[in-house]
């Protein structure tokens, strides 16, 4: 399986689960100098799965070898279900930030919210009536409501609403 960087190729990675282990093998290319490179495993709607920081392999490039128990991986959330994509780097915010919550995506392309970034947030609003749909009700308890109008207040690199007083 291929593990992406920056949107393009990074290396590869093996997955077997063997008896109670599952074990990650993963090689790429060196980056540049003083970067210190992770390899994650993502799956919609969890949190990116560190699989380990790459260390230098003797071919010029870099590896990352881990053994995990599938009993750690299901405290997670990625077991039996493991990762679906694989991604190289420093960082997991430039990560997680990519991600979105599936929920929040589909109010976002609701054509009754209005979206804006604002100081590292996405803030959703729309009319809210009882004679209605709401497209923020997933997040209700995160709102705030004035004059017939709901805010949500979306925070990007944590990946969940922010609690805001009316």
């Amino acid at each position: 399986m291929r593990v992406i960087r920056n949107g393009g190729d990074w290396g590869s990675i093996t997955v077997h689960a063997k008896g109670q282990r599952v074990e990650f093998d993963a090689c790429g290319t060196l980056p540049k100098y003083g970067e210190i490179l992770r390899v994650w495993g993502l799956r919609d709607g969890e949190q990116p799965l560190l699989i380990g920081v790459a260390e230098p392999d003797g071919d010029g490039g870099l590896r990352v070898r881990r053994t995990m128990s599938r009993q750690y991986l299901a405290s997670l959330g990625y077991w039996p279900k493991l990762p679906e994509r694989y991604a190289a780097g420093t960082d997991v915010s430039e990560l997680w930030k990519k991600q979105e919550d599936p929920l929040l995506k589909k109010a976002m392309t609701d054509s009754a919210v209005t979206v804006r970034e604002e100081n590292g947030c996405t803030i959703l609003t729309c009319a809210f009536s009882e004679d209605r749909a709401f497209p923020l009700a997933f997040a209700f308890c995160c709102c705030t409501v004035c004059d017939g109008r709901a805010q949500l207040v979306w925070d990007r690199k944590k990946g969940c609403p922010v609690w805001t007083a009316p």
